[in-house]
């Protein structure tokens, strides 16, 4: 049976979290810009916890999240570019709205394992705006098989369209995945 592997490289987002959500712009530029070169399909950028969560009791972002997608933009031409979105941190109108105007190409609307219902309203909204979005059940490790399909299939019912189980806590092991 033939694979098909999709890279998609979070390290501009997942990544910042490891220095305080501080990521400057110009290493923005340059990992863009190498990512490029290299073949990457997907870049991720952003705050660590996604749009719209640079705050005082999350991390705060020494660039707005406007900044940071420009940045990422102006250096992407074959690449595209992700961002993650929490539903309750990430609103329509200030952050993704933004997001759909700089060009971001994929969202990944993501939510704990047992809560996909709350994110209709922005998966609803993207497909309607014709963007590209993935479903994320984060936390997947604390739910049984048949609760995440319960809820994989919640995300597909609103229209994502790929679907990704997000192992937050570290849990899995290569046979868990499987």
């Amino acid at each position: 049976m033939k694979k098909n592997i999709t890279i998609s490289d979070p390290s501009l987002r997942d990544g910042n979290h490891c220095v305080k959500h501080q990521i400057n712009l110009d290493s923005i530029c340059r990992y863009c810009k190498f990512a490029e070169s290299s073949g990457i399909p997907i870049i991720e950028v952003g705050h660590g916890n996604g749009l719209g969560a640079s705050s005082l009791l999350i991390g705060q972002m020494p660039y707005t999240d406007r900044e940071v997608l420009l940045t990422a933009r102006r250096n992407l031409n074959k690449t595209k570019l992700g961002v993650h979105i929490i539903p309750g941190i990430a609103t329509i109108k200030k952050d993704i709205d933004i997001a759909i105007d700089i060009g971001v190409d994929i969202f990944r609307v993501a939510s704990h394992v047992t809560e996909a219902n709350i994110t209709r309203t922005h998966i609803e909204y993207l497909r309607n705006k014709g963007k590209t979005v993935y479903g994320v059940l984060m936390m997947s490790a604390l739910a049984n098989t048949s609760i995440l399909i319960e809820e994989a299939k919640k995300m597909e019912e609103y229209g994502a369209e790929i679907f990704l189980i997000m192992d937050s806590t570290g849990s899995y092991l290569p046979k868990d995945v499987e």
